[in-house]
């Protein structure tokens, strides 16, 4: 069988404004940041500030592609003063953001729209194969799927292939550095949702 791979430079990390820097909110489409994570899929997130008396929020109607390439679609609701909303589809990027039903009270509520630190390599089903470890992992590194953990490799493991595991996972499939590393991920590809292994 063959497989593809992933590289992963970095720890993962969560990035609260990534696609939407601090605006008003607003009923219609939001100019996004040209912006996209570095590497993987991600949960989108959003963080409201309440300025005055507290706006009746709405939703946010949230369009992108995951990692095969597919348009997925996710509504988020933003929450009270400052709490940070997270989504559960995992976007490799997004093409739009759009409020629905936002009714403004007395000063104009903000918002900010990122993502956040879980990195899914494969959305769908399919085989993780292994890691190859390019530079001695900082951290530990950390493999799940939508089951639960498949495998952790410890801190400070030196350089080489780890594997070959080989082992069918289901829904999505997370690799996720604890600290600073350079890891490449040999894993089957991304599938369309709509016929993937859930």
């Amino acid at each position: 069988m063959s497989y593809s791979w992933t590289n992963i430079a970095a720890a993962p990390a969560a990035d609260a404004d990534g696609y939407l820097l601090s605006t008003n909110m607003k009923v219609g489409a939001y100019t996004l940041n040209a912006t996209v994570p570095t590497f993987g899929a991600r949960h989108v997130t959003c963080t409201r500030t309440v300025v005055e008396a507290a706006d009746t929020p709405g939703t946010i109607v949230i369009v992108g592609k995951d990692l095969s390439g597919q348009t997925i679609t996710e509504t988020l609701t933003p929450g009270a003063d400052g709490v940070l909303v997270t989504g559960t589809k995992f976007f490799a990027s997004l093409t739009s953001a759009t409020g629905v039903g936002w009714v403004i009270a007395g000063g104009n509520d903000t918002i900010v729209i990122g993502w956040d630190a879980q990195n899914a390599v494969v959305t769908g089903g399919g085989v993780f194969h292994g890691i190859v470890v390019n530079t001695t992992a900082a951290g530990a590194i950390v493999v799940t799927d939508s089951g639960g953990t498949i495998a952790t490799l410890k801190a400070s493991i030196a350089e080489g292939f780890y594997g070959p595991f080989d082992v069918a996972f289901s829904g999505y499939l997370r690799v996720e550095p604890a600290a600073a590393s350079n890891i490449t991920v040999l894993h089957s590809g991304s599938m369309p949702q709509s016929y993937a292994m859930s």
